[in-house]
């Protein structure tokens, strides 16, 4: 295989690659990938900046995709093939450069980027390129379907079904942003979201009150490939927490992604969530390793330098 060459986001055409580099990772990471197929899909459709995909960069051997860089603000998600991490270093190098270059004067320059407790070829490298561990964290459990799924319990007047259609998104869009304080979900980027490669009508799950209103909801992302299923997000109404709605979400989620042939199913939550960790617990998720955001101070771009200045 040739020398490795990296290259700027170009297309749909790239975004097909992408998602084949992630169905082909499961089977030679186990459980421990970055991002799944389905992930991709919600990191791009639910983005706040429908344009954010063309920050990503990419890079190649021939004509095969070895891995990807996706920035966002003040950190980067890093993608590469587990046979060819190798790459990383050059990688990170990029992210560091195009967030001095990118970043506005006015505010603290630093990056973060992400590693498992367990990658420790990934956490060796952002030691020794300064990066220092955060507590900021995420946990990430796993499931096999080959196991009694927990019975579907509802209290009384309350039913579970999918979302129907269009007409329904407003009703959507509120219950996620009264679950996720802060959320910027809306109308227009659920429909965008509803023309992801991944998504699937019979997935997107509501749980609906005695008033008809949404009381809580879930989206489930099939990687058939890989007959792996991924929850994200999964979130209750305030007005109706504590009655096993979540549970709910999970269990008939787990059950539709049995019928379609899943054998597993991941979910993660951040680390300082202790009741999304009881929740997960509850219907038999397992944890499979944290994910911690590591932080490095970084140096401005002096006047007139170029990218590759800074990679020398």
């Amino acid at each position: 295989m040739s020398q490795p060459m990296d290259r700027p986001y170009a297309g749909e055409a790239d975004y097909a690659q992408l998602r084949d580099l992630l169905t082909a990772m499961p089977p030679l990471s186990g459980p421990a990938v970055y991002c799944t197929a389905g992930d991709l899909d919600w990191w791009r459709y639910s983005d706040d900046d429908p344009m954010a995909i063309q920050l990503v960069h990419l890079w190649f051997a021939d004509a095969a995709l070895l891995g990807f860089a996706w920035p966002k603000d003040d950190q980067v998600d890093l993608l590469a093939h587990p046979h060819y991490r190798d790459i990383e270093p050059a990688m990170l190098h990029w992210a560091e450069s195009a967030r001095r270059l990118n970043s506005k004067a006015s505010e603290p320059l630093s990056l973060r980027a992400w590693a498992y407790d367990g990658d420790t070829r990934r956490t060796a490298l952002l030691r020794g390129q300064g990066y220092v561990r955060t507590d900021t964290s995420f946990v990430y459990r796993s499931r096999t379907l080959d196991v009694p799924i927990p019975a579907l319990h509802l209290p009384s007047g309350y039913t579970l079904r999918q979302l129907e259609g269009h007409a329904e998104i407003e009703q959507r869009v509120a219950v996620h942003r009264a679950a996720f304080t802060g959320s910027h979900m809306s109308v227009a980027k659920h429909c965008t979201l509803m023309d992801a490669p991944t998504y699937r009508a019979d997935l997107d799950l509501v749980a609906v009150a005695p008033d008809g209103a949404f009381a809580a909801f879930g989206i489930v992302w099939l990687d058939i490939a890989n007959r792996l299923g991924v929850f994200e997000p999964v979130g209750t109404h305030p007005a109706h927490r504590r009655q096993g709605l979540g549970q709910a979400i999970l269990s008939e989620g787990m059950r539709r992604l049995q019928r379609l042939g899943a054998r597993a199913v991941y979910v993660n939550s951040r680390g300082e969530d202790v009741a999304a960790s009881r929740l997960y617990e509850s219907v038999g998720f397992g944890l499979f390793d944290r994910n911690h955001a590591w932080k490095k101070s970084l140096y401005r771009t002096p006047a007139g330098s170029a990218p590759s200045d800074l990679l020398a």
